[in-house]
């Protein structure tokens, strides 16, 4: 079931699948998958593209797509409490095994979707990063500007969302 509640963004498989545009998604999916940006609520992904709901429960099925903090609401069935949903909706996602370079992509394309082209830089900076310490000051810096242009939430937001794909050794 889908969230119509939830911010959703790409996940590093929907980024990669943006990026190769051989990746066989049907041309409304990949719409609406470049419409994703970790920004724009469930109505303004609908008011842009009619079928919406459909097709991003699609696009979260096939791993392209996941809430901000990588939760879903669980199919029907047992009833939750307010309480227990509220502490689900904050946990972040398990971390599958992420490596320096995929969280480096993943870092520069979040990066890229918030702030612009005029990220590039900073971009170039994270992917250069030749350790997991150059890799955090880089994302440090990027934070800063972040907050900077956007806000301490984005600021926030993008934190959260690139330790989510960092190794932690």
């Amino acid at each position: 079931m889908l969230d119509k509640q939830a911010i959703h963004h790409k996940t590093p498989q929907g980024a990669e699948a943006i990026a190769n545009r051989q990746s066989g998604l049907r041309p409304k999916l990949r719409s609406l998958l470049i419409m994703v940006d970790g920004k724009r609520s469930f109505s303004d992904l609908c008011a842009l593209n009619g079928d919406c709901e459909n097709l991003l429960l699609q696009l979260a099925q096939d791993g392209l797509v996941e809430p901000i903090g990588g939760v879903m609401l669980p199919p029907a069935g047992p009833v939750h409490t307010v309480a227990e949903t509220q502490v689900a909706a904050t946990m972040p996602a398990p971390l599958v095994l992420a490596t320096l370079p995929d969280a480096k992509r993943f870092a520069s394309r979040l990066l890229m979707e918030t702030l612009g082209p005029t990220s590039e830089m900073l971009c170039i900076k994270i992917e250069s990063a030749g350790n997991l310490a150059d890799f955090v000051g880089a994302v440090k810096r990027a934070r800063d500007i972040v907050g900077g242009v956007k806000g301490a939430a984005a600021a926030d937001r993008f934190v959260a969302q690139v330790e989510l794909h960092t190794p932690t050794v």
